[in-house]
């Protein structure tokens, strides 16, 4: 793909800019400052996750940057985009990260899901992110197949929130420490905590079938409300995913404690679309581990339940898994819906566990979107201008049956203007696991005035009059302040900007610096350094000082037979069998295409050929396409001060060549 980049950035320069040319200007030169040279991405450049992920990285920053006190209740965002960098990228431009204290969001199973949880973690990192794959996805009025979908939670509905993962479920998990952990981090109990003031949030691994000893779990430390779902991977009941933390867990659970704002509240409600009809069946033989029902009134359970249709038992029972479920019934208005999955044999799978000896009544469906539509006219007439929007979970049944009775327009059309965020699940959560369900997180925020007037009381005139002046006064230092604290944080993005393009400019310096002294190929001191340093090392404190001097042998051949790559790796393998072969005050440099000096301070020249010695035994297990690696040395030693270390120098160099003119004829005699 390309052109994406290109796209992010005029978007990024377009939303700072506002249609004010200076700071587009000034928006492009403070991305040439962080590396991202806007002019040579064109709509022909191809795209790279790399550079996605740094504008991010610039986003975010900026949101930091740009926020000031600001005050945040509910948030929603979805993304169509197939690339994750991209598409969170989509995400943060369409949430405030100003008072954003929770973002939950819910992916399709299509993403990556290690790198969406680090990058919406990256996104949003002083934020607590958390999320789940989906068997579908809802954005207010859109029923989403392959996005992502997030809503945020700011400082004025929470007032703080914590997440614990539960791990191993399908083991002896632990659910007493993370609560544990919520208790310190609050400093209350959560057994005593107010139950009015405090929400759970629940994802569960859809494919563990653990939900149900989860929440008995929960409920037995804590009177909290919990609501949440199953996680889904679409219809393929394959492996679903929790995010928390920048990580993705399988066999898992997320678990988030969220603590409302004196002012803001919330309500749990949930709506099926079922009558409940007289036929009872009881579960006589179940596998809880499998949910599997064997007997229901003392009958293979296919033909219990075909009997309570009214069906023959040769039709298939499948047909009527979605319209005629079964249910726990609490009372008349709250059912525990367990859902059919399949037929096997003559037992029955259900998506929720039926419990040995277990009730339930059949149930049938009635009008989903009408009933659905009336709990969002309430919740709406109740709450009126306090409801700013709810987390929803709505079961993958559902959305099947919607899907069946060709529905989903007339169903998505009643969420239209109603801030909801969720997902299609593969089971739902509150008190208990159920199916078929829609379960809402609804939030309600009351508006309090900046000034509170008591119109009970009756002021003086001049009271009135002191009380503005005050507001005035208050207003003016606010105003004041906020200049003040404006032009600080620039002064700060000035100096920031300044140090990163200091140390960005420092680090190109040491890197020019090194590569002027150093060999690339070899990682030796090259032929400039060598003699800058020669001259340091020939000083009388350093006597005896030896030479040694290297040339490879049969490099020629090699660069002619088997090409230059070859030839390098030769080289390289000399290097390294040097340095092996030499002690840590020794200085090494290549000084020619096939030569090396190694300069031995306060060396003997017997200490010398025992060097030299070192370097070819590490010389014998070395080869490049079996020619054996070797060197041809000579070595000189300085003893005096008088002595020149260049005539030292010069005379290693002669009995290098000497040694070489002995062995050329092997090289020869080996080219073939």
């Amino acid at each position: 793909m390309s052109g994406r980049i290109k796209k992010i950035i005029d978007k990024m320069i377009d939303d700072r800019a506002k249609g004010d040319t200076a700071v587009a200007e000034m928006t492009k030169a403070k991305l040439i400052l962080k590396g991202i040279y806007v002019d040579k991405y064109d709509n022909n450049y191809e795209d790279n996750p790399e550079v996605i992920e740094k504008l991010i990285d610039i986003k975010k920053q900026w949101n930091k940057e740009e926020m000031f006190e600001s005050d945040s209740t509910l948030q929603t965002a979805y993304s169509e985009i197939k690339l994750e960098e991209e598409a969170v990228l989509d995400i943060q431009s369409q949430i405030s990260y100003s008072g954003t204290k929770v973002v939950i969001y819910f992916a399709s199973p299509s993403y990556n899901h290690k790198r969406l949880s680090r990058l919406m973690q990256n996104a949003f990192e002083d934020c607590l992110v958390f999320g789940c794959t989906t068997a579908g996805e809802r954005a207010s009025e859109k029923l989403l197949s392959n996005s992502i979908v997030a809503l945020s939670l700011g400082n004025n509905l929470i007032a703080d929130a914590k997440i614990e993962v539960i791990q191993n479920l399908n083991g002896d998990f632990n659910v007493k420490e993370p609560f544990e952990s919520f208790g310190r981090y609050f400093k209350e109990s959560p057994y005593l905590m107010n139950i009015s003031k405090y929400v759970g949030i629940v994802l569960i691994d859809g494919l563990s079938l653990k939900e149900e000893k989860l929440l008995d779990k929960i409920g037995g430390i804590t009177h909290i409300n919990f609501i949440g779902g199953s996680a889904g991977y679409d219809l393929k009941f394959e492996k679903t995913t929790i995010f928390a933390n920048g990580k993705a867990y399988d066999n898992s659970a997320v678990v988030a404690l969220l603590k409302m704002q004196d002012n803001a509240s919330f309500k749990i409600v949930k709506t099926q679309s079922f009558n409940i009809l007289e036929q009872k069946l009881i579960a006589n033989k179940v596998d809880e581990e499998s949910r599997r029902v064997i007997e229901f009134n003392h009958k293979p359970a296919t033909q219990a339940y075909a009997e309570a249709l009214g069906i023959s038992p040769n039709e298939d029972i499948s047909d009527y898994f979605l319209s005629n479920p079964v249910g726990l019934v609490i009372d008349e208005n709250n059912v525990l819906v367990r859902s059919p999955l399949k037929a096997i044999d003559t037992n029955i799978q259900f998506f929720c566990n039926i419990l040995q000896d277990m009730e339930v009544s059949l149930l049938e469906s009635c009008d989903m979107v009408a009933q659905t539509k009336n709990v969002l006219d309430d919740i709406v007439k109740e709450l009126g201008e306090k409801f700013v929007g709810c987390l929803g979970f709505d079961c993958i049944g559902r959305r099947t049956e919607l899907e069946k009775d060709d529905l989903v327009d007339e169903y998505n059309n009643i969420f239209t203007n109603i801030p909801i965020v969720g997902f299609y699940s593969y089971g739902e959560s509150t008190i208990g696991h159920m199916n078929q369900t829609l379960t809402m997180l609804v939030f309600e925020y009351d508006k309090l005035d900046k000034v509170t007037i008591d119109e009970n009381t009756s002021c003086s005139n001049k009271s009135q009059r002191l009380e503005k002046e005050k507001r005035d006064l208050e207003k003016q230092v606010k105003e004041l302040k906020e200049k003040l604290e404006l032009t600080t944080k620039e002064l700060q993005r000035f100096n920031i900007e300044l140090e990163e393009e200091f140390y960005e400019r420092s680090e190109r310096e040491k890197k020019i610096r090194y590569l002027s002294y150093h060999d690339e190929l070899t990682d030796l001191h090259n032929s400039r350094y060598y003699k800058l340093i020669i001259n340091e090392l020939d000083k009388e404190d350093n006597l005896p000082i030896s030479i040694i001097m290297g040339d490879i042998n049969g490099l020629k051949e090699i660069n002619d037979t088997m090409g230059h790559d070859k030839g390098n790796e030769l080289i390289q393998k000399v290097a390294n069998s040097i340095k092996a072969g030499c002690r840590k005050e020794d200085f090494i440099a290549r000084i020619g295409g096939d030569e090396f000096i190694i300069i031995l301070p306060k060396t003997s020249s017997k200490v010398a050929n025992i060097i030299i010695k070192r370097i070819e035994e590490f010389n014998k297990y070395e080869s490049v396409n079996n020619f054996p690696v070797s060197i041809s040395f000579g070595c000189d030693t300085k003893e005096e001060n008088c002595d020149s270390i260049l005539k030292t120098i010069r005379n290693a160099e002669i009995l290098m060549y000497k040694q070489k003119s002995t062995i050329k004829s092997r090289y020869t005699y080996y080219k073939g």
